[in-house]
C-alpha cells in the first residue's frame, strides 16, 4: 500500500487555506484483501471537532446528529474507501494540516497492520518464545 500525499494552498477570504489531497494505492492482492475482511468501513480519519460530535450523539445530544452528518460532508471522517477512492481536505491552519496528515500515516500504519494480519490466514502455524517472567 502507498499513501499519496499532495500539498497546495489557496487564498479565502481570512488568508491562505492549507490543502491536503490524501489516497491509497493498493495493490490487487491489498485490495482483495480489504474487500474480504470488509476494511472498506474502517474509520481512517476523524478530527477532533468530529470526535467531540460523536461523543455529544452518544450522551444524546440530538443536534450533534447533524454536525456529524456536516464533518462526513466537510471530510472530516472518512472510511478507508474513502480513501482509497482520494479525499481532499482544506485546513484553516498548518498545525490543523499536520495533525490531519499525521492522523491518516498513523491510520494507513494500522491497516497495513490488519492486512499483514489477514496475508497469515494460510494455515501456516507460528512458534512464539514465551520468557520466563
Amino acid at each position: 500500500m502507498q499513501l499519496k500525499i499532495r500539498r497546495s494552498q489557496k487564498s479565502g477570504l481570512t488568508g491562505a487555506i492549507f490543502v491536503l489531497d490524501v489516497m491509497a494505492d493498493l495493490t490487487e492482492a491489498e485490495a482483495e484483501l480489504v474487500k474480504r475482511y470488509k476494511l472498506q468501513k474502517e474509520m481512517v480519519y476523524i478530527s477532533d471537532s468530529s470526535d467531540q460530535n460523536a461523543a455529544n450523539l452518544q450522551a444524546g445530544n440530538m443536534k450533534a446528529l447533524g454536525s456529524l452528518m456536516m464533518d462526513k460532508l466537510t471530510k472530516r471522517r472518512f472510511s478507508m474507501q474513502d480513501l482509497i477512492n482520494g479525499q481532499h481536505l482544506e485546513c484553516k491552519n498548518l498545525p490543523e494540516l499536520i495533525e490531519t496528515e499525521n492522523q491518516v500515516h498513523v491510520a494507513c500504519q494500522n491497516i497495513r497492520g490488519y492486512l499483514d494480519v489477514a496475508r497469515s490466514f494460510d494455515g501456516s502455524e507460528q512458534v512464539v518464545e514465551i520468557e520466563a517472567a
